[in-house]
Parts: C-alpha cells; sequence; structure tokens
C-alpha cells in the first residue's frame, strides 16, 4: 500500500522547532525537535520498505520563502529516514495565494491527481493559508469514496506565543474533524430534531 503524506507548507520567515512528544492527543513519543509536526508521526511510523510519496502544498509569497521551507522539510523528513529505510519521493503542488473560487477549484482538482487507489493518506495542516484545509479534505473525501483512500490521519501542531515566542507545544489527531464535515452529507434525517438525536449518537452522547 503506498502511503501519501500531504503537508501545507508556509510562507514564513522562520520555523521553530519543537519537540511534541507526550503532548496533545496524538499519541506522539517521538523524542527529538521537528520544524513540521507530520514528521513526528513519520518518525515512529515509518518502516524500511514502506513507498512513501510526500506531496508538499505549496503557496507562493514574493520572496520565495515557500521554497526555503519546503527544502526544509524535505531535509528534516530525509534526516529522520535514515534511521527508518522507507523509500520517499517528493512532490509539490504550488499554487497563488488567493482566494477565488477558480483558484480552488483549481488547487482541488489538482490535489486529487496525486491518490492512488488503496493508498493510506496522512495530512498536516499546521501551515498555509486558512482555506487550503478545507480544500485538502474536500479532496481526502472523494478519494476515501472513489480511490478506497484510508485517512490514517489529520495532525496539527499548536503553540501558545509568550513574548512573541512559541511555547508549549501540542501536536493534535484532528481526523474527527475531518469525519464532523462529512457527517451531514452521510445521513438521512427527517427533522432537525432527529438530526440532531444522530448527531448525539455520533458524538456518543
Amino acid at each position: 500500500m503506498k502511503t501519501i503524506v500531504f503537508c501545507d507548507i508556509p510562507m514564513l520567515n522562520k520555523i521553530d522547532s519543537h519537540c511534541y512528544a507526550h503532548t496533545g492527543n496524538a499519541g506522539s513519543n517521538y523524542e527529538k525537535d521537528v520544524h513540521f509536526a507530520i514528521n513526528a508521526v513519520l518518525g515512529e511510523r515509518l518502516k524500511a520498505g514502506d513507498e512513501v510519496k510526500a506531496v508538499l502544498l505549496q503557496t507562493k509569497d514574493s520572496e520565495g520563502k515557500y521554497l526555503v521551507n519546503t527544502q526544509l522539510f524535505k531535509d528534516e523528513l530525509d534526516e529522520i529516514n535514515k534511521g527508518c529505510g522507507a523509500k520517499i519521493s517528493y512532490e509539490m503542488l504550488c499554487t497563488d495565494f488567493e482566494g477565488s473560487k477558480e483558484n480552488f477549484e483549481k488547487m482541488y482538482r489538482a490535489i486529487l491527481d496525486f491518490f492512488e487507489d488503496d493508498c493510506a493518506v496522512y495530512a498536516d495542516i499546521t501551515y498555509g493559508p486558512k482555506p487550503l484545509p478545507m480544500v485538502l479534505m474536500a479532496a481526502m473525501n472523494f478519494a476515501e469514496k472513489f480511490f478506497n483512500a484510508d485517512i490514517k490521519g489529520v495532525f496539527y501542531g499548536k503553540v501558545n506565543f509568550k513574548d512573541g515566542k512559541p511555547v508549549n507545544p501540542e501536536l493534535f489527531d484532528v481526523t474527527p474533524l475531518y469525519y464532523m464535515s462529512l457527517f451531514a452529507s452521510s445521513i438521512n434525517a427527517s427533522s432537525s430534531k432527529n438530526a440532531l438525536s444522530m448527531l448525539d449518537a455520533f458524538f456518543g452522547k
């Protein structure tokens, strides 16, 4: 099974590294600092011989910071993989930083071209423009339904800021957000009350 990893690449001058071990709800025990939260997940899960396609979702900026951060991701994962032995390839999708319907449609369709039948999917939505995770999760829904994709997890690295510096890093598995976004379209209910009862049952209340 091919593993496909999507990561939103930021347009930042500097990306701080953090140790996410034993934080949040992702259950990560990875003790090394990483710049990209997903690499803490991959550092524990990659095995020798795994076939991995890392798709780096770039958003253009005039200073080319997205290119520097793309290379940072690749260097970091390659260093981690020295202890894992997976077969990793990299592909990039570069889009404009603008919020038109046409740009979202173009992005959505382009993301779908990276999926393969019966693939396993990971996503890191820590960085990037706010609409990007919405487009990515819509594409993942399409892939789960029509490519038989196995959604392994959507991850988010969270920090607080104190005196302008990031503190208290935490790694969260936010995959429930993905399934919440699908819930309404997956049920048939006779009324809003009935729909809310089904939602409460889904939440285990």
